[in-house]
């Protein structure tokens, strides 16, 4: 006895690569870019363009809830997911973020130094600071 028929094996592999291709279209894959806080802040300091609105509105729109703003169209939410998970990290404290915020935004070592005693909480925050860098390059380069 034959629990599936051969005759609909070809409808079923269709199937499933329609099913695939759809959940693809429906969740992009993650950029992560550099996926490291200090390469991230090291393509940053390179940056010539890094004052201009369209950067600075990416740097700030990249990690925040897509919105319908037509001027965070192109990058708006593109990071959202990274700094979401960052967030929920119970590691990644007020007191870490003001640390981070504090640093010159060229001093790399300040940065990497703010999250020595937080590894979990700078892994997910080289996730959303690469996607960001990623995201933005076009902008800010």
């Amino acid at each position: 006895m034959q629990l599936f028929p051969r005759a609909l094996l070809p409808f079923s592999l269709v199937g499933l690569t329609l099913l695939a291709a759809c959940a693809t279209d429906s969740e992009p894959p993650r950029n992560n870019g550099v996926n490291d806080v200090r390469k991230a802040c090291e393509v940053r300091s390179a940056w010539t363009r890094a004052g201009t609105e369209t950067c600075i509105n990416c740097m700030a729109a990249a990690p925040s809830p897509k919105c319908q703003c037509e001027s965070f169209k192109e990058f708006g939410g593109f990071c959202e997911i990274q700094e979401v998970e960052r967030h929920a990290e119970l590691t990644c404290t007020s007191l870490l973020d003001d640390c981070a915020h504090t640093c010159s935004k060229l001093d790399c070592n300040c940065l990497e130094g703010c999250y020595a005693q937080a590894a979990r909480c700078k892994q997910l925050a080289g996730a959303r600071d690469g996607c960001v860098t990623a995201v933005c390059a076009q902008y800010c380069e």
